[in-house]
């Protein structure tokens, strides 16, 4: 199972893990919604609560294994987790989603060393960061023809979705903000680095999120000299 801040680890694992689909494990992939701040380690405050969402991911061979669709039916049973099962391609929509809402939050709180409140402050950056994903979303080759994927990721809607996400959870510390001041590395490869990577597959600029990406590197790199010295 797959519950990140970011994508890219399943293309990851399958490379230096299992390149032979034939013995690959099944996966279910997902995201949570819910906030949280990291107060020490194994000391956790809720300060968001939302939703937990999984789905499973498809195999090459097409054929999914009988304990997945068992284990997708368990899950919900967890009442505090919220969790709800959705099959592909709705739990990837969910997932470009959420990795939309990081991209926003977690490099631009981590260069700030800020709470997610901050986010609200800077609404012409925003707006820019959606336009570039929302350019990027829609030219995937894996969403072609879904529908309601146009509606549910232009940038008008995406940035609403993702400005719902900030305010609910305003009072949250992201996690890449606690990477930096703890002078480890981040997920930005996964984060930002995702729309970077998928927009020059499909050919759209992302100007701006590059320039978190070189930021974010630019900054741990500072860290971790600092750390070593």
């Amino acid at each position: 199972m797959f519950l990140q801040n970011g994508a890219g680890m399943i293309e990851d694992a399958n490379t230096f893990l299992w390149p032979d689909p034939h013995v690959r494990p099944n996966y279910v992939t997902g995201v949570i919604s819910h906030g949280i701040t990291l107060n020490r380690p194994f000391d956790i405050t809720h300060t968001g609560p939302a939703a937990t969402s999984v789905g499973p991911v498809p195999r090459e061979d097409g054929d999914t294994a009988q304990p997945l669709s068992r284990l997708l039916d368990i899950l919900p049973l967890a009442h505090r987790l919220k969790c709800q099962a959705y099959s592909w391609p709705t739990i990837l929509q969910i997932q470009l989603e959420k990795l939309a809402c990081n991209a926003l939050s977690n490099p631009i709180c981590a260069l700030e060393d800020a709470v997610t409140a901050y986010i609200l402050s800077i609404p012409e950056t925003n707006m820019r960061l959606m336009q570039e994903i929302s350019s990027v979303i829609l030219a995937l080759p894996e969403l072609q023809g879904v529908e309601g994927v146009k509606e549910r990721f232009s940038a008008k809607s995406l940035h609403h979705t993702v400005m719902d996400i900030i305010k609910k959870n305003r009072a949250t510390t992201v996690s890449m903000v606690w990477d930096m001041r703890n002078r480890r590395e981040t997920e930005i490869r996964y984060i930002n680095g995702y729309w970077a990577r998928r927009g020059r597959e499909v050919g759209v600029r992302t100007p701006l999120n590059d320039e978190l990406v070189e930021r974010v590197q630019e900054m741990t790199a500072d860290k971790l000299r600092g750390a070593g010295s």
